[in-house]
């Protein structure tokens, strides 16, 4: 594939930091069980400790925008330099206006192109994908992707939820992150590699999340019975997730012509702590796959740019580093890897 170039990469987390002994007192769920169970110390919230509601400014495409902003500014650009924005989401502020839109809104894109893709963990890929195909017919070649998810307004706490819907609280977290992608021709970060696996298994999903919508519309019954918080299979999608991982990683290694030992790090989701266990089942070195869900748990479509933007900023990187960045998505059985010459 002809390499899209990386010109800006941004981050945003919640204010909010919550920690195992904040929820241990909301859920009774001892806090050393979370630690065994995700390795999760804390994570971020943009809804309110009592209130679901995120206040002013935490907001889904609040934290989008934030994360796009950063890294419009670290491409050098600003917002009137945007072709085409890709919005990724699995929990929009609303259906409508779309997601893309309210993030347009608040960045200041007017009449800019813009789509809004509804993916959880292959996502970033999906949008990626697409803005390849996209570039080449674009006036102004700059596509902005940014990927955000805040799941916390969904959680209910109390003596009717749940265990499953307790785990759901303390594995996932809020964040965004953000990829400025062009045709630049300085010696830039490039995307040489792009590989998606979509439906690969017929099989039920691991991970629902009907929420309220034509399939569970809002009725007081399902409301009270939590029907709408979804279903999370934690065994099955740990044991069939990890392997569709590994081998979107290597898909990746397989169209760089690359071994494991050429690769500087493995960028995978974030879904559980216990990667670096996973990953050296498989044959890749634990000190070749970073974790940071200690610190912000399973962010969902924003995992992977928040850890990129992360080493990114810790001078982790170098000049010429191999990243093979991969994910499994449990809810539709696919995945999905891309290979980075930073």
């Amino acid at each position: 594939m002809e390499p899209l170039k990386i010109l800006g990469v941004g981050s945003a987390l919640p204010d909010r930091v919550v920690t195992n002994a904040q929820l241990e007192e909301w859920t009774g769920f001892p806090a050393s069980r979370m630690l065994e169970l995700f390795e999760i110390q804390e994570r971020r919230w943009a809804r309110g400790l009592f209130e679901p509601d995120p206040p002013e400014g935490q907001r889904c495409s609040d934290l989008a925008a934030a994360a796009a902003s950063v890294a419009l500014e670290r491409a050098g650009l600003s917002a009137s330099a945007v072709g085409v924005l890709i919005a990724v989401s699995t929990t929009p502020d609303s259906l409508n206006p779309p997601f893309d839109s309210q993030i347009a809104r608040r960045l200041g894109l007017a009449g800019t192109l813009a789509f809004s893709v509804q993916a959880p963990c292959t996502g970033l890929f999906r949008a990626v994908a697409l803005a390849r195909a996209l570039l080449p017919q674009l006036e102004r070649k700059v596509v902005l992707v940014v990927t955000a998810d805040t799941p916390s307004p969904f959680f209910r706490f109390g003596p009717d939820v749940s265990t499953e819907h307790v785990l759901n609280s303390i594995l996932y977290a809020d964040g965004a992150g953000a990829l400025v992608l062009g045709e630049s021709q300085e010696d830039l970060p490039a995307i040489s590699a792009l590989g998606l696996a979509l439906n690969t298994d017929p099989a039920e999903p691991g991970i629902t999340f009907p929420a309220m919508l034509s399939s569970a519309p809002p009725t007081t019954g399902r409301y009270e019975k939590m029907d709408y918080l979804g279903h999370h299979d934690y065994r099955r999608v740990l044991r069939r997730g990890s392997k569709l991982a590994h081998a979107a990683a290597m898909d990746v290694l397989a169209e760089l012509g690359a071994q494991v030992e050429d690769v500087r790090f493995f960028l995978t989701h974030q879904a559980t702590g216990n990667l670096g266990r996973i990953s050296e089942a498989y044959g890749l070195p634990t000190q070749k796959v970073p974790v940071n869900i200690a610190r912000v748990g399973n962010t969902i479509s924003a995992s992977i740019l928040l850890l990129l933007d992360e080493l990114s900023q810790k001078g982790e990187l170098r000049r010429g580093d191999v990243l093979v960045l991969h994910t499994a998505e449990s809810s539709t059985w696919s995945r999905a890897g891309m290979g980075i010459r930073w």
